[in-house]
Order: C-alpha cells, then structure tokens, then sequence
C-alpha cells in the first residue's frame, strides 16, 4: 500500500480539510445559526451538562442517571463552564464543526495506512462535502462525537498494525474506551477487533497485543464502571439497552415516547426503584420466543428501513422549510411535481440521497468485487456488520447508523478509486495499440 504523501497531495488535503471547515462552519453560523432545541436528547444533554457545572454530577433532575455515557455530558459542561450558560450553544455548535473537521482528517489517514493515499483523498473529499455530516455538527446529540472518535479509534489501531509498537496497542484500548464512554454500543468492539487480529494474522502476537488494548480499555471504563455499582448496585457501563431490546420486540419494533413506555412498562414491574425495576429482557424473550420468526422479520425490516432513509434529510428540511416531498408527491395536486421542483429543500436532500446510496452501493459492491482480498476491507466491514447488528437487535434509527457511514464512504473512494485506475490502464492500451497500429500504417505506406 501507498502510505506516502507527496507535497501536493498535501495540498489537496490541506485544501479538503479547509473545505470540511469552512463548509460546517458556514452552516452554524450562516444557514443556521439559531436551532430550536425543543424537547428531546438536546435539552437532555444540556440539563446534563448544567448538573455537572452546578457539582451535582450526571444526574437528570438531582437523579442519578447512566442511561448516557459521560463523554459528551462532560463535553458541553467544560464550554459551559468555560463560555457560560448563555454561550454554551454557540460553543458547542461551533467546537463539533471543528471536530467534524478533524473527522476527514482521521478518515483521509485511515484510508492512506489502509490501501493508500489517493483512496484515502477520495474518501476525504467525499466526506468534506456529504450534507448529512454538515448538518449534524449543528445538532446537540453525540453523533459528531462519536463517528469522529470511532474514526480515530480505527486509525490508532491500524497505526498498531503497521509500527507494532506496544504504547499504540494501549492507546488503541484508551481511544475504544473513550468512545464506549460517548456511547455505550462501543464496548464490544474491542472483541470485535481482536476477532479481526486473529482471523486476518495482523498482529505478531495476538493475545499479548490484544491483551494490551483491553488493558487501555480497561483504564478507561472502570471507573465509570464502578460508579455505577456504587451508585446504582450494578457493574454496567449503561442502563437503557434492556429496554431497547424490550421495545425492539413488541408493536412495530421502534422506539415509543416516554408517556407511552411509562404507561406500558407498569404491566412489567418488579420492584420498587433502582435500575433493574422493571423485567426488560424476560418480557422481550418471551415475545421472541413466541413469535420467532415474526421477530426475525420485523428485525429486518426496520433496519432495512432505516438503512433506506439517509440521516439529515429531516434537518435539512426543517432549516429550509419544506414541506414533505414524498407526501407533496402524493398528494394528487394537480402541479404536484411543479410544487416539488420549487422547494428549496429539494436539491440538498437530492444531494444526501445520492451520496447515501451511492456509498452504500458502491461499498457492497467493493466487497463482492474484492472478494478474493477479504482481510484487506474486513475490518471496516466488521466495524459497519457489528454497529449494524448490534442496533438491529434494540431499536435502529438511521441516526445510528450515522457513525459507521464514513467506512462505507472509504470503501466506496476504494471502488472509485480501483475503477479509475482500471479505466486509465484500459485507456494506457488502447492508445498504445491505436499507436502502433499507426506506426505500422505508415511503415507500409513508405
């Protein structure tokens, strides 16, 4: 693989990274400068963060909670404290366009050390200029976080790979357990890359290599591991999957509000207070088992939904204020279509759509392609296999998936990029013929 830069393709990177800035930047502070929070994880996150700075710890309400990992918590409070109440928005919106900067950085390294420099490029522009991760640093929720810090954990430890060295496996472990603590479905990706070592022999002594990522992870999680204990009397890094499993098994497989669920996990209690009040995972594997193959398939079918609908297309039409174009499509109006074309959310939620499948399109197709070269995208395939199995068994949503969608996007530049140089070679031959196809003309003619 190409691991070297040449001077302008420095250039090209440090323009694209410029480009990646000046775009998110741009949207918090000229497109939309003024986001309505309303209700949700963004007055969530910022009564966390106000609980934190007054010293009350993460607590909802002066209730302990860990329904949320204290990263991004911790995240809003330092600017909080350091920016104050009435900035902290301000601060936030603008500090996660800049970690959606470092985000094409940490894609454009992880695509040089993992096939080459030119791929690497590829997967950099593609990024700085998808609509879906412009929008989102403007959204108070962990998504910019955690696709970045996810990105960083994949690049940490194919660095380990390719130097060996025993203070990168470490800091592979540190960077995983840092972004477990962002969001809790990371904390069986370390398993998930030491399968990876294993299966593809990419590291010289596995268990000993391996041993030191879990030791770096291990740092990190347990104390908030052992605040849990102490606070809630159990050794877990988050509470609320349980009830996602639960949710995931009845009605339509999705989420419900919290009125609703209130209501309904009544008809499940156990006991009175503490975390595990309620029987969760008895109630879900009852229906399962009752209903097995219903579960499989309504499994499937919501993650195929979610997989259909690209992340950002809602916020984009609620900046632009657009009405529903599926919905205006339908409606039987006589200039349906007209209406449509007039909207001026059309053409940026053309713009997601095209990337989203594109991508997606393009990294299936990579794989089948590549199918003889397995150890060489298994990971980024392995990380996209486990987000998305992982959240097809709770509650999915395109929002989590939104994490793994840079990785499609790499092995997407792949496909482009091997295709290109196909088409060059092709282009190389047919020249080279028609050539001396022409040398031969002429020699005869003379």
């Amino acid at each position: 693989m190409d691991i070297v830069v040449s001077r302008p393709q420095r250039r090209v990177f440090l323009v694209l990274l410029g480009l990646a800035l000046a775009l998110r930047l741009g949207w918090v502070l000229l497109v939309d400068p003024q986001p309505t929070l309303g209700g949700g994880d963004a007055s969530f996150y910022m009564h966390l963060s106000e609980q934190l700075v007054n010293g009350n710890g993460l607590s909802y309400h002066d209730q302990p909670v860990a329904v949320v990992g204290p990263a991004y918590p911790l995240y809003l409070a330092v600017l909080r404290w350091l920016c104050g109440s009435d900035n902290v928005l301000l601060a936030a919106r603008i500090g996660q366009a800049v970690i959606g900067g470092l985000m094409v950085g940490a894609v454009f390294v992880i695509g040089r050390l993992w096939i080459g420099t030119v791929v690497g490029l590829a997967a950099a522009a593609l990024l700085a200029v998808d609509l879906r991760f412009i929008v989102e640093v403007g959204s108070i929720s962990t998504e910019t976080l955690l696709a970045t810090m996810l990105a960083v954990c994949l690049w940490v430890y194919l660095k380990a790979i390719e130097q060996q060295r025993y203070g990168l496996w470490l800091l592979a472990g540190i960077a995983l357990g840092m972004t477990t603590l962002t969001r809790a479905v990371v904390q069986f990706l370390p398993a998930v890359l030491l399968f990876h070592l294993w299966a593809t022999g990419s590291a010289r002594r596995v268990w000993w290599q391996g041993g030191l990522m879990l030791a770096g992870f291990a740092i990190v999680v347990c104390p908030w591991i052992i605040r849990n204990w102490v606070v809630f009397g159990e050794a877990t890094i988050s509470h609320g999957g349980a009830a996602h499993f639960w949710m995931g098994a009845r009605g339509d497989g999705k989420a419900i509000g919290y009125v609703d669920m209130m209501e309904d996990v009544e008809t499940i209690r156990i006991g009175e207070g503490g975390a595990d009040r309620y029987a969760y995972v008895g109630s879900a594997l009852k229906t399962i088992m009752a209903h097995p193959i219903q579960y499989m398939v309504l499994r499937l079918r919501v993650a195929g939904e979610a997989y259909l609908q690209p992340y950002g297309t809602v916020t984009v039409g609620d900046v632009f204020g657009s009405e529903s174009i599926k919905g205006a499509l339908l409606s039987g109006e006589r200039h349906a279509l007209l209406k449509v074309l007039e909207m001026p959310a059309l053409w940026p939620k053309i713009w997601i759509y095209i990337i989203h499948y594109s991508s997606i399109s393009l990294a299936i197709l990579y794989m089948f392609t590549q199918i003889n070269m397995w150890r060489q995208w298994s990971l980024l395939a392995l990380t996209i296999i486990y987000f998305s199995a992982v959240y097809s068994f709770l509650t999915i949503i395109p929002r989590y998936l939104f994490p793994v969608m840079p990785f499609y996007l790499l092995l997407a530049s792949a496909m482009l990029v091997d295709n290109s140089r196909r088409i060059f070679s092709l282009k190389r031959h047919f020249d080279l013929r028609l050539g001396n196809r022409n040398l031969d003309t002429k020699f005869k003619s003379t």
